[in-house]
């Protein structure tokens, strides 16, 4: 029939091109969309939470029906971004299949149009899934972090870099110090930036 893609041991698909050029055009039918000036008077309006946070519509750069991408309050390295879906929904296992198709899928593009957009050569995708693996918002998002040689000293530094970021945004989010993250101007314009590269 064709090539098995094998998820799990105990789950494998049949995958075919035919059955590829399918999927791809279910998503693009199912909506993936940059945000343009003319969906930002309708994004004014659009409702995205991160776990128990309100995010202002001028952090998110690219939506579909069932996720969204928005910019970083405290970035690892440029371009470091995060694409969430719109359900509030705490852990990867709890996702529904389109969820996590949607999810993939986005990531992938975002990350393609970002490793080119700051002359990266190589890309990190992360996901700390539970408190245990240092998620600090109870919400299930994807880190993407454009690579460039050189740009830690060893490769998995940049897990300890994320792990520190979390663990600022907790105290942040916990004690409510004084704030230290970029502004929302900032996050804005940077999003601004990346809106246009999904035009």
């Amino acid at each position: 029939m064709g090539k098995v893609l094998q998820l799990l041991p105990s789950l494998a698909l049949p995958l075919t091109h035919a059955h590829a050029r399918y999927c791809l055009s279910r998503c693009s039918a199912r909506g993936f969309r940059p945000i343009s000036s003319t969906a930002a008077t309708k994004m004014s309006t659009e409702h995205y939470m991160f776990g128990p946070y309100k995010i202002e519509p001028k952090e998110v750069f690219y939506s579909s029906e069932l996720s969204y991408a928005m910019v970083n309050l405290r970035p690892v390295v440029p371009g470091n971004v995060l694409v969430c879906p719109r359900r509030e929904v705490k852990r990867f296992i709890d996702l529904t299949v389109d969820e996590t198709s949607d999810l993939w899928l986005m990531a992938q593009k975002i990350g393609s149009r970002l490793e080119s957009h700051h002359h990266a050569t190589s890309l990190t995708f992360t996901i700390q899934d539970g408190p245990q693996a240092g998620q600090t918002v109870p919400h299930v998002h994807i880190h993407i972090l454009p690579r460039k040689g050189g740009d830690f000293e060893s490769n998995d530094e940049i897990y300890d870099a994320i792990d520190e970021k979390e663990k600022e945004l907790k105290k942040k989010l916990d004690l409510d110090k004084e704030r230290k993250d970029r502004s929302i101007e900032e996050m804005a314009q940077e999003a601004d930036e990346y809106r246009s590269l999904f035009l």
